[in-house]
């Protein structure tokens, strides 16, 4: 798995692709070709003030697509925003509403 690191491609995720809300982040998730998935997590330093824990989510958050997305066919360009401020008990709610979103990708 990958990471999308350039500006450009995620430049690209936002002009053809329309998001999915959920509560608290929006998922933005497009087919690739490339041989495995990309994947990129937006967290403003407004919704999580510290780095350690805006890093320890965005590890956590590519840690259950790399787990979940092993099985998966097809290969993702997946860019996740966090949209409003996350604590403790909604960060472990988080993390299962992805894990269901993943869960339901063919």
């Amino acid at each position: 798995m990958q990471r999308l690191h350039q500006a450009s491609d995620i430049a690209n995720i936002f002009a053809k692709i329309k998001p999915q809300y959920l509560d608290s982040f929006q998922i933005y998730l497009s087919k690739n070709n490339l041989e495995e998935h990309r994947i990129g997590v937006i967290i403003a330093k407004k919704h999580i003030p510290l780095a350690v824990d805006r890093n320890r989510l965005k590890r956590q958050i590519r840690e259950l697509f790399r787990k979940n997305l092993i099985t998966k066919i097809y290969k993702y360009d997946i860019l996740v925003l966090i949209r409003a401020k996350v604590n403790l008990e909604q960060k472990t709610i988080l993390l299962k509403q992805i894990q269901d979103y993943i869960n339901k990708l063919s």
